[in-house]
């Protein structure tokens, strides 16, 4: 604080006294106005410099085992776990969190098999951490979510923004299209937000948000989550009426019985890693070095990277909701997420990008992803036509039906853009 004070106020000395006197001339007070403006520039270049400096300096994340490792484990050494210590530690996260994350026996088996077993995959999600973490908790925290709700998507995608399931749901929270679709996320022929870190955040709290109204339990929530709310309503059905995640476990799918065993124990890892000789490994830049400009033509990555001497890998592994490496920004603005230290380069250098192999920039025609819808018991083409959005015509048109008649495990394709 100390120093944005002092760089304030000696910016403030910088601003030439022709700004402030009365100086007979409008060349003389036009120059004094220019010199102002390239003195105000400068000074907002050095304040960026040295916010950047500030954050280098306190950033602390480190990959160095020779730091990280205060117990001496040899580096293939599996410590045992001591039931009395993992009881300890799991009531100090049980104290300082709304979640019940006290010992049990089922989720002790989980951290066993975890730290004996999964110690370079839990090495990866710490290296991954930084990337994503600060952006799941500052949302999180707007909605007044538990935290460690940001260990989520550990369990989901194992922090891979375009991870998906042999079911097809996509991204670090893993939505299933008709509930990505509920949530405003845009999916089209060039754009996925399930795989954009920050819109799909935004929406798994909306969601999140939701299932505990209904449950008024965090357990159950994400229970919910995992299979949907009906599955829940029916295991709550037949246990008589129970709504504790426990009392219902066994009544859930085979899946969800694990889920939330599962979470509490990734909790327990993430936070106590160097107790089971874990550190974080293949370290991905941090998200407090990273920003947005917005982007108001058309532009494929191959065009941005060599200009900003960026890798073209890591400049799609910034942008994965793009999904063909092409910016469509013909006639609507996309944001593009860059490194701080390059996007002066880019805002200078975009119009240059443009002309670079030009006809290789294709044609920007939208086309909404087609979905497989499997036809369960009840289900009429009316209902699904409202589903998602579309007309029984479109079906029929799409799956080349004659009449209404479905069957239950006919699988339909359907181009949910939401159009009639």
């Amino acid at each position: 604080m100390n120093r944005l004070r002092v760089l304030f106020v000696f910016s403030l000395t910088l601003l030439p006294i022709s700004v402030f006197a009365q100086i007979d001339g409008e060349a003389v007070r036009l120059e004094g106005l220019h010199e102002e403006e390239m003195m105000c520039d400068t000074a907002l270049l050095n304040s960026e410099l040295d916010w950047l400096e500030f954050l280098g300096e306190d950033w602390c994340f480190s990959t160095d085992t020779t730091l990280l490792n205060i117990r001496d484990f040899d580096s293939s050494e599996t410590p045992s776990i001591d039931t009395t210590e993992l009881k300890l530690r799991l009531s100090l996260l049980d104290a300082q969190s709304p979640l019940d994350l006290s010992w049990n026996p089922v989720v002790h088996g989980r951290i066993a098999y975890f730290a004996s077993k999964r110690k370079r995959h839990f090495g990866k999600m710490l290296g991954r951490s930084q990337a994503y973490f600060p952006l799941f908790e500052s949302t999180l925290d707007r909605y007044s979510l538990p935290l460690e709700f940001k260990y989520l998507p550990v369990v989901e995608s194992a922090l891979n923004p375009t991870a998906k399931s042999p079911a097809g749901a996509r991204g670090l929270w893993q939505f299933m299209y008709a509930t990505a679709k509920h949530f405003d996320l845009r999916i089209d022929s060039y754009v996925d937000e399930r795989q954009d870190p920050e819109r799909s955040t935004e929406a798994a709290c909306q969601y999140l948000s939701r299932l505990y109204g209904i449950y008024e339990d965090w357990y159950m929530a994400l229970a919910a989550y995992n299979a949907g709310p009906g599955n829940v309503n029916r295991a709550i059905r037949r246990s008589g009426g129970k709504r504790n995640f426990w009392e219902i476990r066994y009544f859930l799918p085979r899946e969800t019985r694990n889920y939330v065993p599962t979470f509490m124990a990734v909790v327990y890892i993430m936070e106590f890693p160097e107790e089971h000789n874990i550190y974080p490994i293949d370290q991905a830049p941090s998200f407090n070095f990273m920003d947005t400009v917005m982007v108001n033509q058309a532009l494929r990555f191959d065009q941005i990277a060599p200009m900003l001497a960026m890798d073209q890998v890591e400049l799609e592994r910034l942008n994965p909701m793009f999904r063909q490496g092409v910016i469509p920004a013909e006639n609507e603005h996309f944001p593009i997420v860059l490194p701080q230290t390059k996007i002066p380069a880019f805002m200078a250098l975009k119009d240059s990008m443009a002309l670079i192999e030009p006809e290789l920039t294709p044609e920007i025609v939208f086309v909404p992803e087609p979905i497989t819808y499997k036809v369960k018991s009840g289900d009429v083409l009316g209902r699904i036509a409202d589903k998602y959005g579309v007309s029984v015509r479109q079906l029929k048109e799409w799956n080349n039906l004659s009449g209404s008649m479905i069957h239950i495990g006919q699988k339909l394709i359907i181009h949910a853009d939401g159009s009639r």
